[in-house]
C-alpha cells in the first residue's frame, strides 16, 4: 500500500494536465488550499523533469493538511504548584488560568484542574484550549511545555498524555479511525511503555484488557458513530475514547504514557491528526505489522517512532 506522500507524488509526477492532477488530489481528499500550496511550492506543478530535492519539498507541504483540524491536550502532571505554573505561564506569553473540575471547552487559555487519578506532591491536569493543527497550534503547545519544564513539573506511572482530535470530522471518517487504530494497535504498542499497553484508564482494544472485552465484530461492522459506542460498551476508558464525540465531538487518544516533553507530544499529537485526517478516506482491513507500513506517516515521523521503540524494547518509560 502505497503513503499519502507517495500517492501524491505519482500524480505530481504524471505526465498531465494541471486540472487533471488537480482533479486526482482532490479524490485523495486534499483540499483547494493543500493543492495550491502544492503548487505554489513547486513554482507551478511537479512534473516527471522535477529534481528529488523540489519532490521532498512538494512532500514536506503535506503537513499542512492537517492544519485545517483542531486539537487539544491533557498534560497529566505532578510537582506543579499552581500559583508557580500560573506565573511560568505568564512569563511565556502564555494565557492559563486555575480552575475547579470541568469538561467545559475553550479556545482562549490553558486550565488547571484537578485529576483525582494523579498521585504525587501538587497533581494537576493541564488542559490545552482547542488549537488549530497547524504552526500557531504547536507553538502554544510549545510554551505550556517551556512553563511545566521550568517549575520542574514531573510525571510517573499514575499520568497520562491524552489528545483530542476534531474540527469537521464526518461520521465515516469516525467509524474508520478506530477501525484503523484496532488494526493499527500492535504496532502503535511498539512505541509505547508496557505500562500503556493495557491499563485502567487506557485499556487494550484487540486483547483481553481491565474494563471488558470490545465487541471486535461489531466494531469491524458499524455503520454509524452509536455503533462504535455500542462496540465499546459505552466506556471511555480505551486507548481511543467513543465518549469524547457527545460531550466535545472529538476523538480522544488516550494510550500515551505522561511526558511534559514538547517533542514527544508533538509526535504524538501529529500522529493522531494524520491518522484522523488519513481515515477520511481509508479504512485498514488487516493488521499493521511494521512502523514502515503506516501509510500516513513520512520517513522522519517513522525514524522517530522505531526509535521510540528501540529506546524502550519492551521496559516502561
Amino acid at each position: 500500500m502505497k503513503t499519502l506522500d507517495e500517492q501524491i507524488k505519482d500524480i505530481l509526477a504524471a505526465k498531465a494536465t494541471k486540472s487533471a492532477k488537480r482533479n486526482e488530489l482532490v479524490k485523495l481528499g486534499l483540499t483547494n488550499l493543500d493543492i495550491r500550496v502544492l503548487f505554489k511550492v513547486n513554482s507551478e506543478i511537479v512534473d516527471a523533469t522535477t529534481t528529488e530535492p523540489r519532490r521532498r519539498a512538494a512532500c514536506d507541504t503535506l503537513a499542512r493538511i492537517i492544519s485545517k483540524y483542531t486539537f487539544g491536550v491533557e498534560i497529566e502532571c505532578y510537582n506543579a504548584p499552581r500559583e508557580s505554573l500560573l506565573n511560568a505561564a505568564r512569563a511565556n506569553g502564555l494565557a492559563m488560568q486555575s480552575e475547579n473540575y470541568n469538561h467545559d471547552d475553550n479556545r482562549h487559555y490553558y486550565k488547571l484542574v484537578s485529576d483525582s487519578s494523579i498521585h504525587g506532591n501538587d497533581p494537576v491536569e493541564c488542559v490545552s484550549p482547542i488549537l488549530k493543527g497547524g504552526a500557531s497550534g504547536f507553538n502554544s503547545l510549545k510554551s505550556c511545555c517551556t512553563a511545566l519544564k521550568q517549575i520542574g513539573a514531573r510525571v510517573n506511572f499514575s499520568t497520562g498524555l491524552h489528545v483530542h482530535v476534531g474540527g469537521g470530522i464526518s461520521e465515516n471518517q469516525y467509524i474508520n479511525t478506530f477501525i484503523n487504530y484496532f488494526y493499527l494497535e500492535n504496532v502503535i504498542d511498539t512505541f509505547m511503555p508496557q505500562s500503556r499497553h493495557d491499563n485502567t484508564y487506557a485499556a487494550g482494544i484487540h486483547h483481553s484488557n481491565q474494563r471488558g472485552n470490545v465487541l471486535i465484530s461489531d466494531l469491524l461492522s458499524a455503520q454509524t458513530i452509536d455503533d462504535v459506542y455500542r462496540a465499546f460498551r459505552c466506556d471511555r476508558y480505551f486507548k481511543i475514547n467513543v465518549c469524547s464525540w457527545g460531550r466535545h465531538q472529538t476523538i480522544e487518544f488516550r494510550q500515551h504514557n505522561g511526558t511534559t516533553n514538547y517533542k514527544k507530544i508533538r509526535m504524538w499529537a501529529t500522529f493522531c491528526l494524520k491518522l484522523v485526517a488519513w481515515s477520511k478516506d481509508n479504512r485498514l482491513t488487516a493488521d499493521v505489522c511494521s512502523i514502515d507500513d503506516i501509510a500516513f506517516l513520512t520517513d522522519t515521523e517513522k525514524r522517530y517512532f522505531k526509535n521510540r521503540a528501540i529506546a524502550l524494547a519492551g521496559a516502561n518509560e
